[in-house]
């Protein structure tokens, strides 16, 4: 088919360019200053032996969407995102397969903001309350890194708000709309000085959506204080609340009904209203002392609330209420003598949620069905180390999670559920790199990964019962990563890597005809991961850079029998095989700037069984803005088109949906703008 055809000439076309995949213009030093945090100890992305990737923002970046993270990290191999449109399931990130099975939320990823965790010592991750438009930085640590950030399978996504710039102060208003009724409004204001400096953000965006029944609205609000209490000691505080009403759930559709009508609801979707309303208030603060030259100490405590109200396309246990309670603190000391770096560190974490569910008659609330408390409590201690001595360097790392989940049923007219279970893990990891040279510097590692069942996958019981479905294991992964990188000249800078990943008791969803609807989980036996990774950036001159990535993902069940099928060498659902982008960024010193990107993803199986194949896809975005001055302020118009390409293809993939209800259509080509003020 003639799509094929272009798929597989843009895939060579990437691997062959072998440039890296970081968003934005080269900085003007060599990457060697590329410093990065999320590997505990600070190191330069160069001779770190692990792959990483760093998303830097340029100002360019205010004129995305800035609908959903996947516009900053689309871009990264072996990161794979879907579920744009559908505010209700929250966008799904899956790194190296780890994460493709959640049904909302993320999965199997340490998401930490600004140095606090956004992730659930349970593994539930979203960043419903983050705003795109503070983002400064993102590290992405691709692979398992459980021995670093406890549980954890498929890697780790650090991300850096906007700081204080003394070139940058000021207040920045964003004003934006676009297709299917989209508004979003921004406003930005910083103030300090270098002993201390705020930044102030509010965002308001809402949608009628692409599908009936797919609207959203929400509030978010950020502030960040940075405070230089001594020569040597620096406090970082944070506030944040997000409020949000209104997110949505057209649900899925069967083929014949994407067919006759791409933008309808499902009917059942309809019929119970589903959908759901979130807030969520965070506070946080972290401390940085410089004791000396060679020894530092760093410690954080956050507290996070979040209330859920979720209507499901079923009556049983249709509506849910949650209450959630999260928090933890944390430590690390580091100490430096030579050629190596230690550091010894904790992370405390508790999660409370207090859960009801209750009869869902068409969108209206009926009787209680369920009611308990569950708690998961977690304690890790690591100990990682950086050896590094002439071209050499050597990391090792090991950590130990303690984890106790337990449920407390109040809901006793069916009987008492209660109980608990305690999952612990012990997880090392070892690296080296070599530095040939700037352009040519080769890397291994190994490492291993645990991830439990979060609390409320753990909690959704085949049987129909309340308490926890004790069948359910902890997810392990052991991965070997061998990559080189490297620059060559400042223009060009490149990544390329290979692995292989074993797992045991994946954690896959399943439906059952007898609870329409509702999401269950299963242990998997064993699952090989296999991947090619290839990222890279050149600068043709300093107002033109390119970018290209290649991702090539083999994964397959290893054994894994349901019932009397064997699963054995099928493929993982929801992850697909081929995957490319390819990016050009035009930056006139006159003030227009033009950014393009394609990304090209492959087909992917929608199913264990394989039999049925979601078909791939071309997405072409454009960025168009012009910044001229104006009386003291910057005014900056952009446009943007999402799909140039008019394709239709599915945005989310539900896996092993019942009924064959895998698809949720994404829009053709849409279109945004608005304009940028600064003062």
């Amino acid at each position: 088919m003639k799509k094929t055809r272009i798929v597989t000439l843009i895939n060579l076309l990437a691997f062959a360019s072998i440039c890296y995949s970081q968003t934005g213009s080269i900085p003007e030093q060599t990457i060697d200053t590329v410093i990065i945090q999320s590997t505990r100890i600070q190191s330069t992305l160069d001779r770190i032996p692990a792959a990483v990737s760093v998303i830097k923002t340029v100002p360019q970046d205010a004129t995305r969407q800035q609908l959903s993270l996947q516009e900053y990290v689309q871009g990264v191999p072996g990161v794979f995102t879907q579920n744009v449109t559908n505010f209700a399931q929250d966008l799904r990130v899956s790194i190296r397969g780890f994460g493709a099975r959640s049904s909302f939320g993320i999965r199997g990823i340490k998401l930490i903001v600004d140095g606090i965790p956004e992730t659930t010592p349970d593994g539930q991750g979203q960043l419903d309350n983050l705003t795109l438009g503070i983002i400064d930085l993102i590290e992405v640590i691709k692979g398992p890194s459980s021995s670093l950030y406890g549980n954890a399978s498929g890697g780790v996504i650090d991300i850096k708000t906007r700081s204080y710039d003394s070139e940058n102060l000021g207040t920045d208003i964003k004003v934006g709309a676009g297709a299917f009724g989209f508004q979003n409004y921004q406003a930005t204001a910083a103030i300090g000085d270098s002993l201390a400096s705020y930044i102030f953000h509010a965002n308001y965006m809402q949608s009628d959506g692409y599908r009936d029944q797919s609207g959203f609205e929400q509030i978010n609000t950020n502030f960040k204080g940075k405070f230089a209490l001594a020569d040597s000691l620096y406090l970082t505080t944070i506030l944040n609340y997000t409020d949000a009403p209104q997110a949505d759930d057209p649900g899925g559709l069967t083929l014949e009904e994407v067919n006759a009508n791409r933008r309808q609801a499902r009917d059942r979707n309809q019929l119970f209203k589903t959908g759901e309303a979130i807030s969520q208030l965070k506070v946080g603060a972290s401390l940085e002392w410089l004791i000396n030259k060679k020894s530092s100490f760093t410690t954080y405590g956050f507290y996070s609330n979040r209330l859920f109200d979720g209507l499901l396309p079923f009556e049983n246990g249709g509506i849910v209420d949650l209450n959630r309670n999260y928090m933890g603190q944390g430590a690390a000391y580091r100490y430096t003598k030579g050629h190596n770096t230690l550091q010894v560190g904790y992370d405390f974490a508790f999660q409370n949620d207090s859960r009801r569910r209750f009869q869902n008659l068409e969108g209206e609330q009926g009787d209680l069905s369920l009611s308990q408390k569950e708690k998961f409590t977690n304690l890790g201690v690591y100990l990682t180390d950086h050896f590094n001595i002439n071209k050499w360097l050597f990391t090792a790392g090991a950590r130990f999670d303690y984890n106790k989940l337990s449920a407390d049923d109040d809901f006793l007219s069916d009987g008492d559920d209660s109980g608990s279970v305690t999952l612990n893990s012990f997880n090392p990891s070892v690296g080296v790199s070599y530095a040939f040279a700037k352009a040519f510097i080769p890397f291994i590692n190994v490492s291993t990964s645990f991830e439990t069942p979060s609390l409320s996958e753990v909690s959704t019981s085949p049987d129909g019962l309340s308490g926890f479905n004790e069948n359910l294991a902890p997810q392990k992964a052991t991965s070997v990563e061998v990559g080189v990188k490297g620059a060559l000249s400042n223009k060009l800078r490149y990544q390329v890597t290979t692995f292989s990943i074993n797992t045991r008791d994946d954690l896959v969803p399943f439906e059952l005809e007898a609870f329409p609807d509702r999401e269950f989980y299963r242990n998997a036996g064993k699952t090989n991961r296999l991947g090619v990774e290839v990222e890279g950036q050149y600068a043709f001159s300093k107002n033109l850079q390119a970018t290209a990535s290649y991702t090539y993902s083999d994964f397959t069940y290893d054994e894994f029998t349901v019932g009397d099928t064997d699963y054995a060498g099928n493929a993982l659902p929801g992850i697909a095989k081929h995957m490319s982008t390819l990016g050009l960024l035009y930056d006139t010193d006159a003030g227009f700037s033009a950014r393009v990107s394609a990304n090209f993803i492959g087909s992917q199986f929608a199913q264990d069984s394989n039999d049925t194949e979601i078909d791939g896809y071309e997405l072409v975005n454009v960025q168009l803005s012009y910044q001229t001055l104006f009386r003291e302020i910057q005014i900056k118009p952009y446009l943007g088109i999402n799909n140039a390409l008019d394709q239709e293809y599915t945005d989310n993939v539900r896996i092993n949906a019942f009924g064959n209800r895998f698809y949720e259509p994404a829009p053709g080509f849409t279109m945004y703008g608005g304009v940028i003020l600064n003062f």
